[in-house]
């Protein structure tokens, strides 16, 4: 067992009936991955299925696209805090669309030029508010 690591039997009923699976291997997993687990374990149900759900897209995606999607994630935390709280913003205003708009937007927006792109988001900005930039 390693140093500081979490014992079976202090985890909750609920901690271990949701980590059954893992009983045997758990001594030897590292504190680390025992904690993880343990945090998970904790989440009601309908975040871990959701969780669930997206690891297995994430599976699902062709590595290339893995690959392009873990650059853009690392290129967004090189990216200043003021940039980032930009980013958020704009984001959080296209989940505000409906949904319709929104998979417009995706079907449409890598095939714009920048100025297609700002007259687009001009007309669903006159359509369903400014973007909050």
């Amino acid at each position: 067992s390693w140093a500081g690591s979490i014992d079976w039997s202090s985890l909750s009923n609920q901690e271990r009936a949701v980590l059954k699976s893992y009983q045997t291997q758990w001594p030897s997993f590292t504190t680390d991955k025992q904690s993880s687990l343990k945090r998970w374990a904790a989440l009601p149900e309908n975040e871990r299925a959701q969780i669930r759900s997206q690891f297995t897209q994430w599976n699902n995606l062709p590595p290339a696209r893995r690959i392009s999607l873990q650059n853009k994630l690392e290129h967004y935390k090189s990216l200043p805090v003021g940039k980032r709280e930009k980013i958020k913003k704009w984001r959080s205003w296209i989940k505000s669309l409906p949904l319709m708009e929104q998979q417009k937007l995706r079907e449409r927006w890598s095939q714009l030029s920048n100025l297609e792109r700002k007259n687009y988001i001009k007309d669903l900005a006159k359509k369903y508010g400014s973007v909050p930039l």
